[in-house]
């Protein structure tokens, strides 16, 4: 038994100085620049280079042992899969890569943020706001302030973009005051283009409001702010401008609002955004029973959506192409180590088998604690299918608007309403109904279906049943059930 542990030992520290291989300060000063060769051509949008460099990079990191290298090239790789609708492969290079960050808050929460973008695209939000906020934990953990705190403002963008497409404009406005907040703490110089961002989202928000005022003065700031940078992206801003005094029947400054939007596309490129603005412009000129300009931007908007769909073809094509060879090198570059390490993990797994041998009754002993822990396991499985049997019942009882739903939900909840007392003590029962609603994680067009309300009318109630409750305005009503109940 001692000639084997011997033995182990020894194999095992040949397999260590086998794969510790530490890279030289040549090798780390080259794979940096390929990575920030990498970095600057996705800021330029061309996936095509950063791809190419990327993979360089993770070719000679991997040769190389330099960990840190690996990670960080698997992030700009997913980064650019993801960008361009390679969605499986991004996956992969993100579960590979996250092997190799090695605790490294600041990559971690990268690789985080796409896969929420990817939940996200493929409809899983909750999945993604797991993500994204499991990310937002990370980024707090980051050393260097300015770096947090950039890190942190993106989290909060992300998440205020991913409430509004489940339809929780409360949480997305909270989310967008938050970032505005720290974004002012901030060096405007280095968050700029963040900033003009949160003004425009900002803006949308008091114009879903009808705030039509408040609305334009944080267009202004975003307008003021890019001026002052000369940042060139304000297709965006423009086109909600437009949809401002669309909203409110002037047809023609929303006319020249999309135009002055059309003319910055034709300066930053981004023909993304054509066919939406296309189609705004062509609906304008419908409702004005002027069919042949309607039909022209109709055209234009074909025309660009097929020049998006065949450019996406061709880049997918280039990049599977690049992917493909690149793959091939990194491979054949495995297997050689693969050689050299075979004939000592054979001898060692040859040892392990022995040691096994002798370790056999602490395993039987291992088995048998875990058969335990999986009938406790069983036993609290069965407990939450009967909670969540009953919670599956009161929300079909809800969304039929059956009178026996508070009912039900009170005796399932008991402590709800006595604890909301304590709050106000002189709720109506359609108020109580409205928080039981919000609690159970119903959205504001679900609680106006089942309610059979209009959602302007639900918004209302809600905004009334925050001020009798006394919830600060930067407070989520969602986020302040949960507190309550923990």
């Amino acid at each position: 038994m001692k000639g084997i542990l011997l033995l182990t030992m020894s194999l095992l520290l040949i397999a260590g100085c086998s794969m510790s291989q530490k890279p030289s300060l040549a090798e780390i000063e080259e794979i940096d620049s390929l990575l920030d060769l990498a970095y600057d051509y996705n800021s330029s949008i061309d996936p095509n280079n950063s791809l190419k460099y990327s993979l360089e990079a993770l070719a000679a990191a991997q040769s190389s042992g330099y960990s840190k290298g690996i990670a960080e090239s698997c992030f700009y790789i997913s980064l650019t899969l993801h960008d361009t609708g390679n969605y499986f492969k991004s996956m992969e290079y993100i579960s590979y890569g996250e092997k190799y960050v090695h605790g490294d808050p600041k990559l971690k929460s990268e690789f985080m943020r796409i896969k929420a973008r990817i939940y996200s695209y493929l409809g899983l939000q909750e999945k993604a706001k797991e993500e994204f906020l499991n990310g937002l934990a990370y980024v707090k953990k980051i050393k260097q302030r300015e770096q947090q705190q950039f890190l942190t403002a993106l989290a909060y963008e992300n998440l205020a973009h991913l409430y509004r497409i489940i339809e929780r404009p409360d949480s997305s406005l909270f989310y967008t005051q938050k970032k505005i907040a720290l974004l002012n703490v901030m060096e405007e110089s280095r968050i700029y283009t963040i900033l003009v961002n949160a003004y425009t989202s900002m803006a949308r928000f008091k114009a879903d409001d009808e705030q039509y005022d408040s609305a334009r003065i944080y267009f202004d700031k975003a307008l003021a702010v890019a001026g002052k940078y000369n940042y060139p992206y304000l297709s965006r801003t423009y086109t909600y401008k437009g949809d401002i005094f669309l909203q409110t029947n002037n047809v023609d400054s929303a006319l020249y609002y999309y135009d002055k939007a059309l003319d910055n596309l034709g300066e930053t490129g981004l023909k993304a955004e054509y066919p939406l603005l296309y189609e705004k412009i062509s609906d304008i000129y419908l409702s004005l029973n002027d069919t042949i300009t309607a039909r022209q931007y109709e055209k234009k908007n074909l025309i660009v959506e097929k020049e998006l769909d065949n450019e996406k073809l061709n880049t997918a094509q280039n990049i599977l192409s690049t992917l493909i060879s690149k793959e091939k090198e990194i491979k054949q570059a495995q297997r050689k180590k693969s050689l050299l390490l075979g004939t000592v993990m054979i001898l060692l797994l040859t040892a392990i088998i022995f040691i096994l041998f002798f370790m056999r009754q602490k395993k039987i002993n291992y088995y048998q604690e875990q058969e335990k822990a999986k009938e406790q396991e069983q036993k609290i499985q069965t407990l939450t299918i009967k909670v969540n049997e009953s919670l599956a019942e009161i929300v079909q009882l809800a969304r039929k608007n059956d009178p026996s739903f508070m009912v039900r939900f009170q005796e399932i909840y008991p402590e709800f309403a006595p604890t909301i007392s304590t709050y106000h003590p002189q709720l109506q029962l359609t108020e109580l109904q409205l928080l039981a609603l919000i609690y159970l994680q119903f959205t504001t067009k679900e609680i106006a279906d089942c309610t059979c309300r209009s959602v302007r009318t639900v918004q209302n109630r809600k905004y009334r049943l925050r001020k009798k409750l006394g919830i600060a305005t930067d407070i989520d009503i969602n986020i302040w059930l949960n507190e309550i109940f923990q």
